[in-house]
């Protein structure tokens, strides 16, 4: 995400917590080395009860969290309703590896909302009888698995579904939600996150960082916990439906004057990275870039001409971040323009999105700047997730960093200039660089470039790259923690990085000056 300040933008993108990815399938170059998973600690007692009250059920009722006091440690029933994470200890289960998401939505023009049914599958990590879903806007109708219907409630920001009986550690689940999701009236995405309403159009987009997409689906919303996806999107005639991934085709029902848009995300997703979008759309097909990667956009109709002004800065971005950070880490890439106020920029896997008015068809230090940052954030944000939100500067730290490298290549700025600004602006404000004050704060984007850029010069060029490369490259398709980049650059580099990490990012302030190159 850019803010604008993501990125040196902020728009709408520490002590390391303990949460690790639950799944890592691939290498940069799409071959398969085989689960690495490591399956996340029992959440703290404190972070894992929901509030009694049911607002929904079916046939009976299941348990609270609260109601559960035993744990997975003590080989007894869990009923997890957390990660653990210290900023949004209310997302996520710890009990569920979620492998694939099957969604099916229609949308109502009309009344601009959706009626949806998703269908879960994975493996629970610990014993339970509970799944429990992050549901902080769906209105639940219905759940089923193979046998039947199951009870459920709808609990403040969580749908809690009773299994009948435990299920065993490793033990696969699926289970069919049926739901329905009204679209906000108004709100702004530098106030919240989910679905938003066309600035002048039919239609609807989303972003979901940190925690909007648990407001129209029920999910296991956190990065820890990635997965496949597949949409397909029923939207009136006349209307497309823009989403992650491969689009397998288009099917028309004349009977009710709509189509239906299928599109297949195989490679894993975090949830907050879902695009969704409805309007008056055309896919463009963008052959391939110099690097091999399939180049597939979308925009509204009007719009569409505005992105062959991007083709080539596209190309050449990618060429110049894969050679510094190795193979581009999926199988396409594109641009979506979204029918929003200015500002939107949102690193959604494969298909940054942007606002229509800021890639208006002008070609300038914004555009360049918004283009480098969500691009650089395929490999650190996409590509490898944050195992914490706390751990958000190694996506926008990174972003931010390339984007600096990126308009220097270019001549509309220098690296040093940018990273002595933002030293002097972040050095002594907004806590630490692992644990800011602000999630979304400039702390966290030019703080963490500056970081960055004082880690390059005390290890040098060679070990610096090595290192990002690595970081890619061994936490592929999962999430990862400040802890594990500190263990990555200190094996690219041959030396301890304690007292670096102890002064630049665990610290409440950082020095007033960069050291000298190493």
């Amino acid at each position: 995400m850019v803010a604008l300040l993501c990125g040196s933008v902020l728009f709408a993108c520490a002590a390391p917590a303990q949460p690790v990815a639950l799944d890592s399938h691939r290498t940069p170059d799409g071959s398969q080395p085989g689960s690495a998973a490591t399956s996340p600690p029992a959440p703290p007692e404190s972070a894992s009860t929901s509030s009694p009250e049911p607002s929904t059920s079916a046939n009976e009722q299941p348990a609270t969290s609260e109601q559960a006091s035993t744990t997975a440690a003590s080989g007894a029933v869990s009923r997890s309703t957390s990660v653990g994470d210290r900023r949004y200890p209310r997302l996520g289960s710890a009990d569920l590896d979620v492998d694939h998401y099957k969604v099916a939505l229609r949308y109502d023009a009309d009344g601009v909302a959706f009626t949806g049914r998703i269908t879960v599958a994975g493996q629970f990590v610990n014993a339970t009888d509970q799944l429990a879903l992050d549901n902080a806007g769906p209105t639940v109708t219905a759940v089923t698995d193979g046998a039947g219907e199951l009870a459920f409630q709808q609990s403040d920001d969580e749908l809690l579904i009773s299994l009948g009986s435990v299920a065993p550690a490793g033990s696969t689940f699926a289970v069919t939600v049926d739901f329905a999701s009204a679209v906000p009236a108004s709100g702004s995405f530098l106030e919240r996150a989910g679905l938003f309403r066309n600035e002048t159009g039919p239609g609807v987009w989303s972003v979901n960082e940190p925690d909007g997409t648990s407001t129209w689906l029920p999910v296991n919303d956190h990065p820890t916990d990635k997965a496949t996806w597949r949409f397909a999107v029923t939207v009136p005639e006349g209307l497309s439906a823009i989403s992650n991934g491969e689009l397998e085709g288009t099917t028309r029902d004349d009977a009710t004057a709509s189509s239906t848009w299928t599109w297949d995300q195989n490679e894993p997703m975090a949830s907050y990275l879902v695009l969704l979008l409805v309007g008056e759309y055309e896919t463009e097909d963008g052959g391939r870039s110099s690097t091999g990667v399939d180049i597939e956009s979308a925009a509204e109709t009007e719009d569409v001409a505005d992105l062959d002004n991007y083709t080539a800065i596209v190309d050449r971005q990618m060429e110049y971040f894969t050679e510094l950070f190795g193979t581009y880490p999926f199988e396409r890439y594109g641009l979506a323009l979204a029918d929003s106020a200015s500002g939107l920029a949102m690193e959604t896997q494969g298909k940054p999105l942007f606002s229509r008015q800021d890639l208006d068809g002008s070609v300038g230090y914004f555009q360049h700047l918004l283009l480098a940052h969500e691009m650089a954030h395929q490999w650190f944000g996409d590509a490898v997730s944050p195992a914490t939100w706390d751990d958000i500067w190694l996506n926008e730290g990174w972003a931010t960093y390339a984007e600096w490298m990126w308009l220097e290549r270019e001549g509309l700025s220098t690296l040093e200039e940018q990273a002595e600004q933002s030293l002097a602006g972040t050095a002594h404000r907004g806590g630490p660089v692992s644990r800011p004050h602000e999630l979304f704060g400039d702390v966290t984007y030019d703080g963490g470039a500056a970081v960055l850029h004082a880690l390059r010069l005390t290890i040098g060029d060679e070990a610096f790259f090595d290192g990002a490369r690595a970081w890619v490259t061994d936490h592929m398709d999962s999430a990862a923690s400040t802890d594990d980049f500190q263990a990555t650059m200190e094996e690219a580099s041959g030396r301890d990085l304690d007292t670096f990490f102890e002064t630049w990012v665990h610290a409440a302030t950082r020095p007033d000056m960069f050291p000298a190159t190493a």
